[in-house]
């Protein structure tokens, strides 16, 4: 009996042994569990139940032009907050709120008696008259945080290169969204002790972190010739009437962008957000985004490479009647009638069709498709923006020699605004394709420089030697065919006209794109300029007509703005802008007619339309035009 009673009081002291230590155990894992794995949350969560923070929002850097002018920049508001806890009279408080920022009521009611969130924001980015009224009010609950709201000097200017940004501060378009992490900086805070209800105790201490402000970017914009072109593309804008309508300046020896503007656009400080279609459509850069069929400004490609591949050679001559055959099917040349006998360089002022079929073909499909790929076309060149468009290159093994053909004059292939002008600056530039850019400098908030961007050659497009020719040839395009829109009296200025059809579901719509690309000097350029008309509604759809005046008026302002000497003789050149000549009758008469009366009587023609007699002409007749400038005549 005994030894039953000893062994029973045995496992009674192993059975409470084993159940206290497994209770310390319990304790010790709980313990474990709560200072170790939780310990870091629910410290936070009594430092959030004590204490109180505002946010301390950072400056978002500034966007400056290459002059140091300011682009974007920002100005003080207030982020309005409410803490239930604090507040006294809800009623009141939600009243004023309304009344002042034109909150919903019941939405504002509720944050200001939900006295389970500590803090609820009411509205971002008050303007500081009203954040003042609230202040004044010294009701109970509301509590302000500074914040920067962002500002555009220029308004309307560099609206798709620009961009802006979200409500909030962040990124959303342009400039704005690509370098958003640069731009934006590091938030700070004040954080303070605080009773049950959310009042600062006295005597305690108050934590402040202060904000890290964005870095600041310096552009290769130049505002001056920015505003010389916006000035010039309205003007275009009122007198054409186009859908759309862009412009690009270009450093070509670079690759800076130094200007860049788009049409429609909107201020970038009343941004139409309640109207989400048009916001996207005008946010868009089309320079760097869309693509189009280049047209005749793309036979400056093809010129340049025919020269330097050795298949093309200036003492050339071509017969054009007014068409080519291809694989059965007539290309036709603008000029109905046919150009006649030419040398290679009249064939590019002429802007002959027929010529630039017989290079392509020369080229062949192997050749051509090495010049896309040499002249950077069909893939992106790396701008730094968001977005950048391919270009349409058709697949190769589809490609028949018809294709080809029209490919050598700018049909057949879709190329970005960018790319076109990054293609021309290189056949200006002595043979250096560079990565186009907008970035030129970075800086930190003390003005120390963190980046310096310097151009990057992609590669090199064709020799020197064969840059000279274009650069003359260019020149001479100016002088022979379109003198009068793009020619500046005693500055030798290049360039190259382009009028293309565009094609709905694969026909064509009838409807057209004009555009120009100009060179400034004509001789080692500084500026290469392209001009883009999207379905011009003038009186002609012609890039001569439609795009390069245009040209033209930004060219003379850069020579004033940068005081560039005369190279020729002013004088003797302006006293050729006076010679007239009476503009002939020729409506009612056959196409072929016409023309040679035109010609004759000492003007360049254009037809529109392919029909067979003429139904109008512009000008009328008996109206006194510059000598050797261009008329249209409608058939």
């Amino acid at each position: 009996m005994i030894n039953n009673s000893i062994f029973s009081l045995k496992k009674r002291l192993l059975a409470i042994f084993l159940l206290v230590s497994f209770l310390f155990l319990a304790i010790i894992c709980r313990l474990f569990y709560l200072q170790i794995i939780k310990g870091g949350w629910l410290q936070a969560r009594a430092i959030d139940q004590w204490t109180r923070e505002l946010p301390l929002n950072a400056i978002r850097g500034e966007i400056m032009d290459r002059n140091g002018v300011t682009l974007a920049t920002n100005y003080s508001t207030y982020d309005i907050y409410v803490r239930p806890s604090m507040v006294v009279d809800a009623k009141k408080v939600t009243k004023v709120l309304v009344e002042t920022l034109g909150v919903d009521y019941d939405t504002t009611y509720i944050r200001v008696t939900d006295r389970y969130v500590s803090e609820s924001l009411i509205k971002l980015q008050v303007p500081k008259e009203k954040a003042k009224t609230l202040k004044s009010d010294d009701l109970l609950g509301i509590k302000l945080s500074e914040n920067n709201s962002r500002y555009y000097p220029f308004q309307t200017m560099l609206t798709q290169v620009l961009g802006y940004t979200t409500i909030d501060n962040v990124g959303q378009a342009g400039l704005e969204a690509y370098y958003n992490k640069y731009l934006t900086g590091v938030n700070g805070y004040i954080m303070e002790e605080s009773d049950v209800k959310g009042v600062k105790i006295d005597n305690t201490l108050t934590t402040y972190m202060p904000s890290i402000p964005g870095c600041s970017i310096e552009l290769t914009i130049d505002i001056n010739i920015q505003r010389f072109t916006e000035n010039a593309l309205k003007i275009l804008v009122e007198e054409q009437k186009p859908k759309r309508a862009s412009a690009i300046i270009m450093n070509p020896n670079t690759g800076e962008i130094i200007s860049m503007a788009s049409y429609p656009n909107f201020n970038l400080n009343n941004i139409p957000r309640d109207d989400v279609s048009k916001l996207l459509e005008t946010t868009k850069n089309m320079n760097i985004v869309d693509v189009y069929e280049p047209g005749s400004t793309f036979k400056c490609i093809t010129m340049a490479n025919s020269i330097d591949e050795g298949v093309a050679h200036l003492s050339d001559h071509f017969y054009d009647p007014g068409y080519r055959m291809v694989d059965g099917e007539k290309i036709k040349c603008w000029k109905l009638k046919g150009h006649g006998s030419q040398t290679l360089s009249q064939g590019l002022a002429n802007s002959c069709n027929s010529v630039f079929v017989d290079l392509a073909l020369r080229l062949g499909k192997e050749g051509i498709y090495e010049m896309f790929d040499k002249f950077g076309l069909g893939k992106p060149l790396g701008i730094d923006f968001m977005g950048e468009g391919y270009g349409i290159i058709m697949n190769h093994d589809t490609a028949k020699n018809v294709d080809v053909a029209r490919m050598g004059f700018g049909q057949a292939v879709a190329v970005t605004p960018i790319q076109l002008i990054s293609a021309i600056s290189s056949i200006v530039n002595g043979g250096t394709l560079y990565k186009p850019y907008f970035m030129r400098n970075m800086y930190d908030t003390s003005g120390q420089k963190l980046v310096e961007n310097l151009p990057q050659k992609i590669k090199n497009t064709i020799s020197e030697s064969t840059s000279e020719i274009m650069q003359t040839m260019m020149l001479d395009v100016i002088k022979q065919y379109s003198g009068y829109y793009a020619f500046i009296p005693g500055y030798e200025v290049g360039g190259k006209t382009g009028t293309s059809q565009k094609y709905e579901n694969g026909k064509i719509n009838g409807q057209y794109i004009a555009s120009f690309v100009g060179t400034f000097p004509a001789h080692h350029p500084d500026y290469v300029v392209l001009i883009i008309v999207d379905e011009p509604g003038g009186a002609s759809y012609y890039g001569s007509i439609a795009a390069t005046p245009y040209a033209k008026m930004i060219i003379q302002d850069i020579i004033k703005y940068r005081k560039y000497e005369p190279s020729g003789d002013e004088e003797i050149e302006k006293a050729k802008l006076n010679e007239k000549v009476n503009m002939p009758d020729v409506v009612g008469m056959s196409v072929y007619d016409a023309i040679e009366c035109i010609e004759k009587a000492g003007l360049q023609v254009e037809t529109q339309g392919d029909g067979e007699m003429v139904v109008s002409q512009f000008p009328v007749a008996d109206v006194e035009v510059v000598k050797n400038g261009i008329v249209m005549i409608q058939t």
